[in-house]
């Protein structure tokens, strides 16, 4: 059980894994349009924001383009072994699949679209029952984290003290790349990418 929660990657992998994770990744965004969550970089996470479902699919496609480019081409840097795209591209998809819950939490937080000016509205808006949502989030976060840990390390052969110095510099680089593709995607668009208080970068 614990090999299926934290590495399937051992049974499932390549274009089978690749199905399943893009099934994944629009499920998450169809029910994230509903909800109003956004996953606005590659470990990023935020309620509240309203916009029209191409653009939460959109934010999944860009998310998950980043961290493949960018995991693949670290693989093939640091790695001695063969290294197959259809593997980590496969491993990656299908490690996003936990991204599920938060966009079911959304329907329970009711965000606000935008976040207010004033300040004792804002705080208005820090209960404890959001702060709790936000940590619930943030777990599946790290959940996700460490499924991309062990696609990077099965789908790329790295091991050690290597892969995590390896995965921790290309995770970082995928988080920029991938904040920097969401916000020309939102750029033109008025009120579509401004933040709220629940969704502070969770990640960050």
């Amino acid at each position: 059980m614990k090999k299926w929660l934290f590495n399937p990657f051992v049974y499932i992998a390549g274009a089978r894994a690749l199905v399943v994770g893009c099934i994944v990744m629009l499920l998450t965004a169809v029910i994230g349009f509903y909800s109003h969550t956004h996953f606005d970089g590659v470990i990023d996470l935020h309620f509240g924001k309203v916009s029209p479902l191409s653009y939460h699919l959109l934010e999944q496609l860009i998310d998950w383009a980043c961290i493949v480019i960018v995991f693949f081409i670290a693989g093939k840097i640091f790695s001695r072994s063969s290294i197959r795209f259809v593997d980590v591209a496969g491993t990656l998809a299908f490690a996003r699949w936990v991204l599920v819950f938060p966009t079911l939490i959304g329907f329970a937080i009711n965000a606000p679209a935008t976040l207010p000016h004033d300040t004792n509205e804002i705080l208005k808006l820090v209960t404890p029952a959001m702060i709790c949502y936000g940590l619930v989030s943030l777990v599946f976060i790290i959940w996700m984290i460490a499924l991309m840990y062990n696609a990077f390390t099965i789908s790329c052969n790295l091991k050690g003290g290597k892969a995590t110095g390896v995965f921790i510099a290309a995770l970082l680089a995928a988080e920029i790349l991938s904040k920097i593709a969401i916000h020309f995607l939102y750029h033109d668009i008025p009120g579509i990418y401004e933040k709220n208080i629940i969704g502070a970068h969770l990640a960050n």
